[in-house]
């Protein structure tokens, strides 16, 4: 018994060094630009973007405001909440609270919108994000995202949308700015379709590329 159990190990052995050169590992596939370790939620505008700098702050302009870019993505993905960049403190950005943020297709249809009721959370230097429900995007298709203040007070880039702003990553592109003055929420609030001076209202939506998928290896 004992010399037939070692024959078989002795077999499999075999029959694995001879099949292990067969056995091909499939790296996860990149598709439309998308890489498996870059799945994760993406902005226009990060902290170390240089651009920043050359933003000001709209201190005499305290009236309710929607503002807006227009953008699209080059891959597929989700969008669940916008961001903006805000030079007011967290105290000052909670005692301001609803902030609303939205989504709506380039010709004004609403897919969705949130809003921050509670205390809320800043991440440096500048920017506040507002969740909503996820809403699926296609490449190369444009849409508008939008945040609303409370008391005006917005950070802005002159003249920064003077040319289209794309994201490190290139899956975000801006393309034009708008806004409306309002106080009016949710389903209630106008599509913004005011402009001025290619302003750069530093709104950003919260994009997830679609995870590239990964072959299966077939059973040998």
């Amino acid at each position: 018994m004992k010399s037939r159990r070692q024959f078989r190990i002795w077999v499999m052995a075999v029959l694995l060094a001879a099949f292990a050169p067969l056995a091909v590992s499939f790296p996860a596939r990149a598709e439309d630009g998308v890489t498996a370790d870059e799945v994760s939620a993406e902005y226009l505008y990060t902290a170390d973007t240089a651009y920043l700098d050359r933003r000001r702050q709209a201190v005499t302009d305290a009236e309710d405001v929607l503002l807006a870019m227009e953008w699209l993505p080059t891959v597929d993905g989700t969008v669940n909440g916008a961001r903006i960049c805000l030079d007011l403190d967290q105290t000052g950005v909670n005692a301001r609270l609803p902030l609303f943020a939205y989504l709506w297709s380039a010709d004004g249809q609403l897919l969705a919108s949130g809003g921050a009721y509670e205390g809320i959370t800043g991440a440096a230097p500048c920017f506040y994000d507002v969740g909503f429900q996820p809403v699926p995007v296609t490449a190369d298709q444009h849409y508008v995202i939008g945040f609303w203040v409370r008391g005006g007070q917005y950070s802005y880039v002159y003249c920064g949308l003077r040319r289209d702003r794309t994201s490190a990553t290139g899956h975000i592109v801006g393309v034009s700015s708008s806004y409306a003055y309002t106080s009016l929420l949710g389903g209630l609030a106008p599509f913004p379709t005011q402009s001025y001076r290619q302003i750069d209202y530093l709104v950003s939506p919260r994009f997830t590329p679609t995870a590239p998928t990964t072959p299966t290896t077939p059973a040998m």
